[in-house]
Formats: C-alpha cells, structure tokens, sequence
C-alpha cells in the first residue's frame, strides 16, 4: 500500500482523531486551517477540511451542524462543477438527514448523490471516500443490494490507488454491511442464507489491510473485533469468543456508539446461549435491549437483540403471557421491517430514475448555458439572466451593476508560453474570479479574454469594491500554469443600472467604462455612473 499524498496525510490524521475521541479539539483547530487554505486558493483541501468538520459534528451528534458543514461542501462545490466535491457533499448530508429521521429529503440527496457517482469514472481519493459516505448512507436504509455494488466500487478505486485507507473502510464496512444483511435474513427465518453473511463478515474482515498506524490508534480496529466475535457467536462460538469479547467491549461501549455496543452484547449473548449459559445469555441481551432503546429509531441490529432477548425469556420462563405478548410484539416488527425495507428499495430505484432524468436535462441546459473552457456561463447566460435581473432590480428598488473584465495583454501569453497555456490560464482565471464572488454573483465568459460580473444588490461603490479586489487578488497570485514571476493582470469597466435600462444599454456601458480604463493605461476599474448619450 502507498502512503497518502503529503497534502492529505494531516487530514486523514484529524479525520481519525475526529471519529476517536478528539472532535472537539479538532473543531477547535479547522477554522484556522481553513482559513488558511482559503488565502492559499487551495479549493481540494478546504473541501477535505470541511469533510472532517462534517465528521466531528456527526461525531458529537450535533447534526445541524454537520448538515450545515455538508451544505456548505455542496454550495462551493456547484461553481466549479466539481461533481466528486458535489456527490461527496450530497451523500455526507442524506446521513445527516437520516439520523435526524428526516428520511424524504435524506432519499432525494442521496438519488443525487449516486447519480454523479454513476458519471465519475476516475479513481481519486475524494471519490473514494464519497462513494464510502454513500455506501453509509444506503446502509441504513437497508438498501443492502445497492451497498453491495458501491462497495464493489470503492474496493476497485482502493486498489487503482493501492490506498490502506480505502482498503480498510471497504473492508470494515463490508463486514459491517454483511453483518447487518445477516440479522436481517436471520430475523425472517432465512438461516443458511444468514449464515452465508455472517461467514462474509468474517472473510470481509480479515481483508483488512494491518499496521496502519493512524487506523491502529483508532476506536475502529476494536469495534472490528467485537462486530468479528459476534458473527463467529452467531455461526456457533461459544466460550472461545467470550474473552475477546469482553476485552474489547467496555472501550467501545466508551465511545457512545450505540450499534456496535449493541452488537457486543448481543455476540455476548448468543455466546453463552451457545454454552447453555441461559441466565447470562438473557443478562446480555438485556443490556443490548437497553442501548437499543437509546437509539433514535429502530434498526436491524436492534431488533435482532430484542428477538434473541424475546428466544432467552421463553427459553427461561415459557411459554408465558407476557413472553408470548412480547414474541408476538417482536415478530411483528420484523416482518413490518421486512416490508418497509423492500418499500424503500422500490421508492429509491423509481427516485434514482427521476433523478437520472432530472441530470440529463440539467446536462443539456449547462451545456447551451456554460463555456466549455473554464466552466462558467457563457454570453448566451448573460444575455438571459441580466434581463430578468433588470425586472427584478425596477420591482424591488435595489441596484444592479455590471462589470466588463478583460485580461491585459493576454495575446502575450499565447505567443510566448502558448495557446494551451493560455487557456490553462484561462481556466485558472475563471475559478478565482469565482471564488472571489459571492454565491448571488454571476460571472461569464463573453468571448476571448473578456469576462461579464452581474452584481445584483450592488451600488457602483460597492461593485467598485468587489471589482477592484479582485483586480489586486489576480495581480497578486501566483499562477499554477505560467512562470513564478510572471504576473496577470485584469482591467475593468464597470456600470450601474438605471430606470429603463435594457441588457444592450447598461452592457454598453459597462464597456464604454472598460475603454476608458483601458486609455488611462490598464489594471484598473472605471466606474460608468451614467447613462451613455442617447439612452435615456
């Protein structure tokens, strides 16, 4: 297995440090971190940043703001059309919807979220980990058939990567997986195909990758060993299993993480059960029952410790009233999991449909709207979007104002360095600008070198120091695609709308002001405060 990139080993250590005991402290750390990553225009690892701020919060239960980390991730994501960052975030926010029992929007990000995983083929460390977020999400809904085959695609990037921590999240929840698709079958009375899961538990384990230090110092490598000696107790084990069991079973009872405690005590359970221990047996599910009476809904592992505490009572007391009531209780939440389960799996594939449709159209309006160079809007998307940005600002009083941005002498660029420099540089242009503007903003490629800022709810003085930021912020950064000490720089016109204005009028003036910038000698914003002759 190689090592990670330099540029995500710390974040794969706050990562494990944030799901083991330290996501306060981690919490604490991120804002410089990201604050640093921002200045740096360092877009991938503010994303991965964000991610670990997703999993502290998830961590500590606090979901709105993991979901309020996840929408983030998303909203920065969108500009870019960065579709990895995107499904990552879509799937990270349908977990945190679904622990929060919120399920039909947690379906609808999670449609979208496997649609963009279906359209990315290449291997990466980003969509590793996003198609794991989804894998988790599916997971508990029970949609276990689907899991499966994401599961079967994080295993194929793992090794395109030859990556140790793709390996061990593909094997530790394929066991984990495998493990619940076995108490479900177990609980509808399938036992030999039960059986076969919980045997797919054990091999998905031991697939694990070992000496993986950041993954060893971890709360993961003990919750394995528990979740291992509960499918060897339900495949027969018995006293063999009980030790391990019990070494192991406090630490992870210490991390609140209630479906492995529940399996602990569950495994502890059927061990005992197996050495007809009966009194310890029906301790040990009892406790398991207690857990899972702490969960915020039912799930298979719980049920499946409330049906083996419902076996023990009758085995201990018979065929009694209240061990009847509560068998008879504990059948009918199977079967009505059973068929709420294959519900789910029908609704998910008929909103996976839509959603796929839903993409194609999406697909077919960017194309006609986005220049395919740099990804932003092109002039067609100026020429429909300002219009309707005119009606708006005359309805509401608010101001408007466009900028025509040009490049100084660009031509330069493609003579000496080349034309596929030059539009690398392009490329690079485009994300800062994006970057620099906030999410109301609209910036487009008009033709060549020149570029178009809408700027809705901004007087001239305002967009003046939106546009003159970005001005200083390009002249200052240093290019990726040109040589370190070659320096861009833009220069601007600026306008403001008036009553009346049309799309041609205020463009117009916006230009007129980009002309006049231009004469009094480049790298600066003119501001249009008035109309052109003949426009009123």
């Amino acid at each position: 297995m190689r090592a990670r990139p330099p540029e995500l080993a710390d974040v794969t250590g706050l990562l494990i440090r944030a799901q083991s005991g330290s996501a306060r402290e981690v919490l604490a750390e991120l804002d410089d971190l990201l604050g640093d990553a921002r200045r740096r225009h360092a877009h991938e690892r503010a994303q991965w940043l964000r991610f670990v701020r997703f999993a502290a919060h998830h961590e500590l239960g606090e979901l709105d703001l993991a979901d309020a980390a996840a929408t983030e991730m998303i909203r920065l994501a969108e500009p870019f059309d960065d579709r990895t960052w995107e499904a990552f975030g879509h799937a990270l926010r349908g977990m945190a919807l679904l622990l929060r029992s919120r399920f039909e929007p947690a379906y609808d990000e999670l449609a979208r979220a496997v649609v963009l995983l279906e359209e990315i083929a290449e291997p990466g460390y980003a969509i590793g980990h996003a198609i794991n977020a989804a894998v988790l999400a599916l997971a508990r809904l029970d949609l276990y058939e689907l899991a499966v085959t994401w599961l079967e695609r994080l295993r194929e990037v793992s090794t395109a990567l030859s990556d140790a921590m793709l390996a061990t999240l593909y094997a530790y929840n394929s066991g984990w997986l495998e493990l619940n698709w076995a108490c479900e079958l177990e609980l509808i009375g399938e036992a030999d195909a039960a059986r076969a899961h919980y045997r797919a538990t054990l091999a998905a384990f031991e697939a694990a990758p070992s000496g993986v230090d950041a993954i060893d110092r971890s709360y993961w490598p003990r919750e394995v060993v528990v979740q291992a000696g509960a499918a060897r107790a339900m495949l027969g084990a018995g006293a063999e299993v009980v030790p391990e069991l019990r070494a192991h079973l406090d630490a992870v009872a210490a991390t609140e993480r209630q479906e492995p405690t529940i399996v602990g005590h569950l495994g502890l359970a059927r061990a005992h059960a197996n050495e007809g221990e009966t009194d310890l047996a029906l301790e040990c599910a009892a406790q398991a029952c207690a857990v899972g009476d702490a969960l915020p809904r039912l799930n298979v592992v719980a049920v499946r410790a409330y049906w083996e505490y419902a076996e023990l009572l009758r085995r201990v007391h018979g065929p009694e009233h209240t061990g009847q009531a509560y068998a008879r209780l504990t059948s009918r939440l199977v079967r009505d999991r059973w068929n709420e389960r294959r519900a789910r799996v029908t609704s998910f594939d008929e909103r996976l449909s839509a959603e796929r449709l839903r993409d194609e159209l999406r697909r077919r309006a960017a194309a006609y709207l986005t220049d395919p160079l740099t990804g932003l809007g092109n002039r067609r998307l100026i020429e429909i979007r300002l219009p309707e940005l005119l009606v708006e600002s005359a309805a509401t009083g608010h101001p408007l104002a466009v900028a025509f941005v040009d490049v100084d002498d660009f031509k330069s660029v493609n003579d000496e360095l080349s034309h596929l420099v030059g539009d690398d540089l392009l490329r690079e242009l485009a994300q800062e600008m994006r970057a620099a503007l906030s999410p109301d903003d609209a910036v487009a490629r008009f033709g060549g070198e020149e570029f178009v800022i809408v700027l809705p709810s901004r007087s001239a003085e305002e967009a003046f120091d939106v546009v003159d930021t970005l001005r200083r912020r390009i002249e200052e950064r240093v290019w990726n695609c040109l040589p370190h000490d070659r320096r861009i720089r833009i220069t601007a016109g600026l306008a403001q709308s008036w009553h009346g204005a049309t799309r041609t009028q205020l463009l117009a003036a916006a230009d007129e002001a980009l002309l006049r910038a231009k004469r009094q000698g480049k790298n600066r914003v003119e501001v249009r405060v008035s109309p052109l002759a003949g426009d009123l």
